[in-house]
């Protein structure tokens, strides 16, 4: 059963609770929250502070919450890169602290793709063989996912939106940092 907006909320409200401690009161900031098809960010900061306005009540290193809209599971995003960026890693990998590796899913195929410039491209991003770059390709056509080593996570970027002009359609694979 999917989370509601408040239940998320409440969840959020907890765990933040829990993070911070009984001693200090720590609100979400309804105005910042951020709502996903995979579930809601949230903001927060000590009471006292919105309140006052005093910095030293002040929260410092507060990273913003995410809570999973399928499950409930509340987890802190890092506010070192865009927000944006750690909801594809959930998408990708279920992990919104996930990152990016040097693979890209190749996944399937549009009308009128381009066979022969795929295979051009994965040699061009990829290490592997010719042999190799055509059975991937020979794999996704016959409605496979595969996946395909690549040099570099830039590579499987470039890779991504290369292939996309030629019809064939790939993800840059996530890791997730949960073990």
């Amino acid at each position: 059963m999917e989370l509601t907006a408040e239940q998320a909320k409440e969840v959020a409200q907890r765990a933040i609770t829990k993070t911070v401690g009984e001693g200090c009161d720590a609100v979400v900031i309804d105005e910042y929250t951020q709502e996903f098809d995979v579930g809601w960010v949230f903001y927060y900061q000590s009471s006292r502070f919105l309140e006052s306005g005093d910095m030293r009540d002040r929260l410092a290193g507060n990273a913003p919450l995410f809570v999973s809209r399928a499950d409930g599971q509340a987890t802190s995003i890092s506010y070192h890169r865009p927000i944006a960026e750690s909801i594809h890693a959930y998408r990708a990998c279920g992990d919104t602290n996930g990152y990016e590796e040097s693979q890209i899913r190749l996944m399937r195929w549009s009308a009128g793709g381009n066979k022969v410039q795929a295979i051009r491209l994965i040699r061009q991003h990829s290490p592997v063989s010719l042999a190799e770059a055509k059975h991937a390709v020979d794999q996704c056509l016959a409605g496979h996912e595969v996946v395909v080593a690549v040099r570099d996570v830039a590579s499987a970027k470039q890779l991504e939106i290369d292939l996309a002009e030629v019809g064939l359609h790939g993800v840059v694979m996530f890791r997730s940092t949960r073990r």
